[in-house]
């Protein structure tokens, strides 16, 4: 019997190290690439470090480690929220923003290559069993 689980995880191996190569060229990881996604097209010109880590349901020193590797890349800056003293906010640097868009091709790039072989009706239950493995249903989209 073939465990969905084990299946699962190899999927999720072969797009990390398939994300890993192209961040290389750049100096940076899979998960960096994709915090800089998030940061380019998230509603708010800034993030917080909770933001960041709901998106990708990952612990805060995690969080923070990444954090600190982009400020020290120059792709993002860190500094104390006005509104709420306690919480630091992230914004995109100039590099971060001419950066963005080369990530976003290649994520699209990417999701346009995995959809190709499904029908629509197959890609709407893959997420469908995707978003309950994960925690996600239609009615309650926490993650």
């Amino acid at each position: 019997m073939e465990l969905i689980g084990r299946l699962l995880k190899m999927a999720t191996n072969s797009l990390n190290q398939e994300f890993n190569r192209f961040a290389q060229q750049y100096d940076l990881t899979g998960t960096q690439m994709s915090v800089i996604d998030f940061m380019a097209n998230c509603e708010s010109q800034e993030c917080d470090q909770h933001m960041l880590e709901r998106e990708f349901n990952i612990k805060r020193s995690t969080t923070t480690v990444i954090i600190q590797r982009l400020v020290k890349k120059g792709l993002i800056e860190q500094r104390q929220s006005v509104t709420d003293r306690r919480q630091k906010v992230v914004t995109l640097t100039a590099k971060g923003r001419d950066l963005a868009p080369k990530v976003r091709d290649y994520i699209l790039a990417s999701e346009e290559r995995l959809r190709t072989n499904f029908t629509a009706e197959e890609l709407r239950q893959f997420k469908e069993i995707l978003k309950f493995i994960i925690g996600e249903d239609e009615d309650n989209d926490q993650k």
